[in-house]
């Protein structure tokens, strides 16, 4: 669903979304500073000032000022709290992020995602791990993606060499078969043929 059309203006949509999502997802109630929201969403300045002081009027957020810096958060006293955080919680989907994420990194030849990691609000995961790659990836840069497009909630993932993964998964790693075999899970990506392999052991 593009909100953008429901709620005006894409920069406000963004702002409301990274508002609701953290605040059902994280115990954090500090507040988000005005230049901290501007990287997160990616938006210009004058922008989200703007959005922040609409928002603000209208009783969606409320603001406080802190070491000359001004702080805003939910104000749950809205009217119509639930139904925004409803709206936003339903809508979003963390799978196209990731995705866009995986694109263009071309040293991957597996990535599994389980579907539970579309449910921002379970917290608890009993995934051995929610996400399992095979090649070479930058652990700080996905790291980084994964605390903005999860708003922080903790996902638990594992990376491991091609050569590795091959060779445990000659011997039947016990590891290595348990999160491939986990249920629910989808094939992002798989140029091994992992899932026939699985399935023709499982069987066994």
């Amino acid at each position: 669903m593009i909100l953008s059309k429901l709620f005006g203006s894409n920069c406000r949509a963004k702002i409301l979304e990274k508002f609701f999502i953290e605040h059902s997802v994280s115990s954090d109630t500090t507040g988000i500073f005005i230049r901290e929201l501007c990287r997160d969403i990616d938006e210009q300045i004058n922008s989200v000032r703007r959005e922040l002081m609409n928002l603000e009027t209208l009783g969606i957020l409320k603001s406080r000022e802190e070491n000359k810096k001004k702080f805003y958060n939910i104000n749950r006293s809205c009217a119509i709290y639930e139904e925004l955080s409803d709206i936003f919680i339903k809508t979003y989907n963390p799978i196209e992020p990731l995705k866009a994420f995986f694109k263009g990194k071309r040293n991957l030849s597996l990535i599994t995602i389980a579907d539970s990691i579309k449910q921002l609000t379970n917290i608890k995961s009993n995934n051995i791990v929610d996400i399992f790659i095979i090649g070479e990836l930058d652990k700080i840069e996905f790291n980084n993606f994964l605390e903005k497009t999860f708003f922080r909630r903790k996902v638990k993932y594992a990376v491991m060499s091609e050569e590795d993964f091959i060779n445990r998964l000659e011997y039947d790693d016990k590891l290595v078969l348990s999160i491939l075999s986990q249920k629910n899970i989808s094939f992002l990506k798989d140029s091994l043929n992992i899932q026939e392999i699985i399935s023709k052991k499982i069987e066994k």
